[in-house]
């Protein structure tokens, strides 16, 4: 036994040991004894109920079942109603059809987005059939796209009763098509007084028929299913009435309306950064009671949106979150698995060349044509691809019938323009049919440098890409036009561009949203076409963008690589299905090399995952016999031809667990727009990978802590066994106080507003009842490792499976990878972090007791290592008085400016030397000049980067820390808290792509720097620098989590300038040795120094300039322009900077922890900064001097280099951890009085 864990047991809630909960067990006290067996059923996946229901009669024989009891109902819910399944359909519940029933079970609304293949109508249909059968006074409504899915899904569900013992007619109704007469009359009579169980419908017929189907809310269904989300979402009407549907009253709807709008509002105050009116939040407030009172026992049904691609829009989708706690989210053509290649035709005709890629490849491609050629060449191309005997047509808005002969086999390739709103391009998700995109001609955007006629994309793409040609307010203006636009546009569904594409054209006025977009519009095109007329910009357009213009009869056009659009059209090619993301070929056919170049380019900045291919170097009948095949699987699926029994699960369902929502929100982003629950405190971002059902959620750091009451300051002690007892973790939500114990108030503030982890544990208990798998996704590092382990411990009675994941850098490729390889819990290093916490606990407590007692003042702290880093600030601050230094700022008469330190004490007073310098003047000379190579400095580690940043930024560093963790999590930089300099291989491409592509390929020159192992150095994690990064900010394409300030930024630009330099070539540099006299009425002050004089080979100065280079002062008199003087301390007093540095050499603290300490010493006030340099105060100094005369052997700076040196042992499994803690116990009783 390592720990105990205060109300953790699944049962009684009362103590626990780690043993017992990673056993999946209640406490002793309410199982002494457990069989072996059961003990082996519980650990193994497959007979894990069995397991489950073992303890369960165990604790019932005891008289001792309480909370374990619930827990278990729901898994035998599950199993009998797995048993039912087989019974309804020959086949078992696939895992993630198991996960959704749990959520119907416990009554949780939710949207499943999940890809084809899963069995969601399935799961629909059953649940419908299972919750009649279960109890007859249920009542459940399935609504379809079709009457053609009505009828399938009758039959399914009419078999389904059968075979489970109901009588088919009497449970289930559905609407099937133009019934007449009485037939008509029948079946809407048994509708409107609720005789059956199972409704199906089409969602037309509920739209025409809701009060029938409704009954004034006489019919009350405890199941709505919608497996036609898009036709649901595009009537308003709809969403009402599927809410009422449930339950919810007419009021209830409206008000969660108003307080959908007020919310807006209130955010808009925020956008603008301005204070929110009192009154707003009061109203917030009353209409949010107001909510909750009615919806107080009203809500009787739950809610299941079924979407295979999800495209919420619109105010009221948002009802759902409000009234029923989710949000649907949808998949991202970012996700994709596309062979990405590319072909130069050379002497051939583009058409010949997609002809014969087109006879190569085969059936199921899509042929994708340019916009500026339009449908002319569309249909020209399809009679070329006919002529040759391919069975190919051309789709387009206007004609549709295509792509059902392209479903049914009839027509083997499609013809259409690539064009974003297309219907090929967007408008297809046909994961068993669609194998390969071809693309003739690189798509783009071709535009006249007149815009008049320009659309809203044509304008909005038009501003993106002359933005880096704009300067100043010009450029400020663009970006306010094109932010107000981007903010709407891109919500708009295709009819509502269509209106708003007419008006600008025709000048016409709109209502609402729409006309709002359309007066910026029209304010941005007289913005661009003013722009224009300058032939400066024109100029600089060419120069600076991803414009290629190009001059057709006289007339000037513009090109630009259209990225969205092809990556949407390949999109087509990889579609997640039940069991991955399909694989796909895409070949652009290249008209125009240099326009393509941008595109290779620009691609990469929406997915650091492409990798362009010649398509010549693939081995295309391997590649396309791999596509084939898994083609065959997924028709094979859909067609419901592979059962759960056959293969391994294709779909399992994972919990992933961070500390931070910034992570949560970036991960899940990864896989699509998250659908979003709220689950108790929590916020759950759903998605899939196709592999998995991924729901991601944060803990917001530790959700355990040592108790501060029982044992020795919270540790259990006996016979040399250290049994730490650890309490939930709970915080004051007015001054941020922590604490475990349990208080009615903050023992702080006195503030009742308290938060207690215990409701995060509570809530991460019921979810991963939900799932099958969890993955510990904390942070990579002792800290991450121990709250991993304590989520490990918490969570395990409640899920077959729990692994630890690590991923240094919050990239897709790095998440996928690392569940790829999951792991256990690395024990020794929570052995480590334990000891640290405790040694920690211990020295602080015990010697914080003793300040109070000293100084009567109950604030005071100590600390194993911020009280000798407290005798390092004393003891330079004292030396620093000892002796002075003055410099002198001399700027000479040809603008060049010297500095000249002298050490005191001085002959004569500073301003005297100074105006007698300011009288004689200044003689320089040359003694030589040489050339030297200068190496560029190692990539950050966490010291470095701290001491960099606190001097460029001007900031703390615990600010610092704040920044870096905040880009780690967003996904930019690799993980912050790091002592080594190793670069991966990755690290290595990302450097090699960025400095190939802006200086040359001569210019880098690849270093691994640091010894192999986990760790890597701080770096960016995709080849884009700040300019770029805000561009795609600008642009939408990067949608950070949380926005970035200009702090952000600029680290993140230091960063990536220190990473890059550290991968490049060295600099060539001259210097010259100058001697310097400043002459004053007796001896000169001379001064010898080399003077860096010019660069003749930059290397990687050009992205990281370590030092000025000027011409130095000519030789000769020179006469003095300005003269200044400073007087300083002869030691400088120590800054954050050079305090991180000394513990880094002194081996004391860690990069976790140095932040922490300089900020403990500077929040207990016994040091304050001035002018950026640590100064002790009187406090400061008094404590520190109590605590050196009468606990030396505990603070001094040996004993904690000591200690961090045990701590790294145990991190590698080279000591004991209980011997360690051995030692420092008996250490600590000496001061506490103790033998």
């Amino acid at each position: 036994m390592k720990a105990k864990f205060v109300n953790m047991c699944p049962n009684c809630g009362g103590t626990i040991s780690d043993e017992r909960l990673e056993l999946k067990l209640p406490c002793k006290q309410c199982l002494p004894e457990v069989p072996e067996k059961i003990v082996q059923m519980l650990k193994n996946e497959e007979p894990f109920f069995a397991g489950v229901s073992e303890v369960r009669r165990l604790l019932k024989e005891r008289d001792a079942l309480k909370n374990y009891e619930e827990f278990y109902r729901l898994e035998k819910e599950v199993e009998d109603a797995n048993k039912l399944f087989y019974k309804a359909t020959g086949n078992k519940l696939w895992s993630a059809q198991k996960t959704w029933l749990r959520r119907v079970i416990s009554n949780r609304s939710f949207a499943v987005l999940a890809p084809t293949g899963v069995g969601k109508t399935l799961f629909g249909t059953f649940t419908a059939v299972y919750l009649a059968k279960k109890e007859k006074e249920n009542k459940s409504i399935i609504i379809l796209p079709t009457s053609l899915l009505v009828k399938q899904v009758y039959e399914r569900a009419k078999q389904m009763a059968e075979n489970l013992g109901l009588d088919p007619e009497r449970t289930i109704i559905a609407y099937l098509g133009r019934l007449t007469g009485k037939k008509r009359e029948e079946v809407f009579n048994r509708i409107r007084d609720g005789d059956f169980n199972v409704l199906i419908v089409t969602s037309q017929f509920l739209r025409r028929n809701f009060k029938i189907i409704w009954n004034e809310g006489a019919n009350k269904y405890s199941f709505v299913f919608v497996d036609d989300v898009d036709a649901i979402l595009r009537s308003s009407k709809n969403i009402d009435q599927v809410l009422m549907l449930l339950g919810l009253p007419r009021d209830a709807v409206a008000d969660a309306l108003k307080l959908i709008y007020l919310k807006r509002r209130i955010a808009g105050y925020y956008a603008r950064r301005q204070q929110v009116p009192e009154e707003l939040y009061s109203e917030l407030n009353e209409l949010k009671d107001k909510l909750e009172k009615i919806l107080k026992g009203k809500l009787k049904g739950c809610l299941v949106i079924s979407t295979a691609t999800g495209k919420p829009r619109g105010t009221r989708v948002k009802l759902f979150r409000e009234l029923l706690g989710f949000e649907i989210g949808a998949r991202t053509e970012a996700l994709r698995n596309v062979v990405d290649s590319y072909i130069l035709p050379g002497s051939e005709d583009i058409d010949d060349e997609v002809v014969k890629l087109i006879k190569t490849l085969g059936k199921g491609g899509l042929v994708f044509v340019p916009v500026s050629k339009g449908l002319e060449y569309a249909q020209a191309l399809n009679e070329k691809l006919r002529q040759a005997g391919i069975r190919s047509e051309v789709v387009h808005a206007k004609k549709k019938s295509a792509l059902d002969r392209f479903v049914s086999g009839e027509v083997d390739v499609l013809v259409g323009v690539a064009v974003y709103y297309g219907l090929l391009v967007r408008g297809l998700d046909l994961p068993h049919i669609v194998k390969y995109a071809v693309f003739a001609g690189v798509p783009h955007f071709k535009f006249s440098l007149n815009l008049e006629e320009a659309g809203p994309f044509r304008l909005l793409q038009f501003a993106f890409n002359i933005r880096p040609a704009l300067e100043g307010y010009e450029q400020s203006q663009l970006d306010r036009l094109v932010g107000k636009i981007r903010r709407v546009i891109y919500d708009l569904d295709a009819a509502s561009v269509q209106i708003l594409t007419e008006a600008l054209k025709e000048g016409k006025e709109l209502e609402g949203r729409l006309e709002y977009v359309r007066k910026n519009l029209v304010e941005l095109k007289h913005l661009l076409i003013q722009e224009l007329s300058k032939k400066d910009v024109v100029k600089r357009l060419e120069e600076k963008t991803m414009l290629v213009i190009r001059t057709e009869e006289g007339q000037q056009y513009i090109y630009v690589p259209d990225t969205m659009t092809y990556l949407q059209a390949s999109g087509r090619t990889s579609r997640l299905y039940a069991g991955g993301l399909s694989k796909g070929l895409s070949v652009v056919v290249v008209d125009d090399e240099g326009l393509f170049n941008k595109l290779v380019r620009q691609s990469r900045w929406y997915s650091d995952e492409i990798e362009w291919v010649n398509f010549n170097d693939l081995d295309v009948e391997k590649l396309m016999k791999e596509i084939n095949k898994e083609r065959e699987f997924i028709a094979k699926l859909i067609r419901g031809e592979i059962k759960p029994a056959e293969v391994e699960d294709l779909v399992k369902t994972a919990l992933v667990i961070v500390e931070s929502p910034t992570k949560a929100r970036t991960i899940a982003s990864f896989f699509g727009k998250p659908s979003r629950r709220s689950y108790g405190v929590l916020n759950v971002y759903e998605t899939s990978t196709g592999r998995y059902v991924i729901l991601t959620v944060a803990t917001k750091g530790h959700i355990i802590d040592l108790s501060e009451s029982g044992g020795f300051y919270g540790v259990e002690v006996s016979d040399g066994v250290f049994i730490p007892v650890y309490k939930t973790l709970k915080r004051c939500l007015r001054c941020g106080e922590q604490f475990t114990d349990e208080h009615d108030e903050c023992p702080v503030c006195g503030s009742k507003e308290i938060f207690d982890q215990g409701q995060t544990i509570e809530s991460l208990r019921e979810l991963a009842r939900e799932v099958d798998l969890i993955f510990l996704a904390t942070d990579p590092d002792t800290e991450g490792e121990k709250i991993a382990w304590d989520t490990f411990n918490v969570l395990s009675p409640y899920v077959k499976s729990l692994r630890r994941i690590e991923f240094h850098e919050v990239t897709r490729k790095a998440i996928e990878n690392a569940i790829k390889s999951p792991r256990s819990v690395f024990l020794p290093l929570v052995e480590a972090q334990i000891v640290r916490r405790i040694a920690d606990r211990w020295i602080g407590f015990s010697l914080s007791k003793k300040l109070w007692d000293a100084f009567n003042l109950k604030f005071l702290s100590a600390g194993r290592v911020q009280t000798p880093v407290l005798g390092w600030i004393i003891q330079r601050y004292e030396e620093a008085r000892k002796g002075y230094r003055v410099i002198f700022t001399i700027v000479l008469d040809d603008g060049k400016t010297i500095r000249l330190e002298v050490e005191g004490p001085l002959k004569k007073r500073p301003s005297k030397i100074k105006k007698e310098i300011a009288e004689n003047g200044v003689e320089i000379e040359y003694l030589g000049e040489e050339e030297e190579t200068v190496s560029p400095p190692p990539p950050f580690t966490t010291d470095t980067m701290l001491r960099e940043t606190s001097r460029n930024l001007r900031t703390g560093v615990a600010e610092v820390m704040k920044l870096a963790q905040d880009l780690f999590e967003l996904g930019l930089i690799t993980y912050h808290r790091t002592d080594s300099t190793r670069v991966s291989d990755v690290g290595i491409k990302v450097a090699r792509e960025y400095i190939t592509e802006n200086f040359g390929k001569e210019y880098f020159e690849g270093r691994v720097w640091g010894a192999g192992g986990a760790h890597e150095c701080i770096r960016p994690t995709r080849p884009i620098d700040a300019e770029t990064l805000l561009e795609l900010i600008r642009q939408g394409i990067f949608q950070p989590a949380t926005p970035l300030t200009r702090n952000h930024i600029r680290l993140y630009d230091l960063i990536f300038r220190r990473f890059m330099a550290s991968q490049m070539k060295p600099a060539k540099i001259v210097k010259t040795q100058i001697r310097v006299k400043a002459l004053t009425e007796d001896e000169p002050i001379v001064r010898e120094f080399p003077w860096i004089k010019t660069a003749t080979e930059e290397g990687f100065l050009k992205v990281y300039r370590i030092f000025a280079m000027t011409e130095p002062p000519s030789p000769g008199l020179h006469k003095v322009k300005e003269i200044s003087h400073r007087r300083f301390p002869l030691l400088p007093l120590y800054t954050q900077a050079d305090i991180i540095k000394l513990m880094k050499e002194r081996g004391i603290g860690r990069p976790s922890t140095y932040a922490k300490i300089l900020d403990t010493l500077l929040k207990r006030k016994y040091v304050i900064e001035s002018g950026g340099k640590l100064v002790p105060t009187k406090l400061g100094k008094k404590v520190y001097e109590y605590l050196s005369q009468n606990y030396k052997d505990l603070v001094v700076e040996e004993r904690t280099r000591y200690l961090e040196e045990k701590m790294d042992k145990v991190e590698r499994g080279e000591e004991n951890y209980l011997d360690v803690l051995k030692e420092f116990y008996q250490e600590i009783k000496k001061i506490e009085g103790g033998s």
